[in-house]
């Protein structure tokens, strides 16, 4: 799980109106990442390691959809 750290993410949906993430954190016990919105950094969300897997819901990298 540590190696998540830092890994970027694009949401398939918008998630508090942006879609580039970058991992911030990882809850290591919780089984969760923290991520921040690269172009607003004040926006975060916390989700689960399987939510962040599910490739219906997030893509790995920066993707342009």
């Amino acid at each position: 799980m540590k190696k998540l750290l830092h890994s970027k993410w694009t949401s398939v949906d918008k998630c508090n109106g942006w879609i580039h993430y970058q991992v911030r954190n990882v809850l290591i016990n919780k089984k969760q990442v923290e991520l921040y919105a690269v172009c607003k950094k004040s926006v975060s969300l916390i989700t689960n390691v399987k939510d962040l897997r599910n490739k219906s819901r997030w893509l790995p990298g920066w993707k342009d959809l």
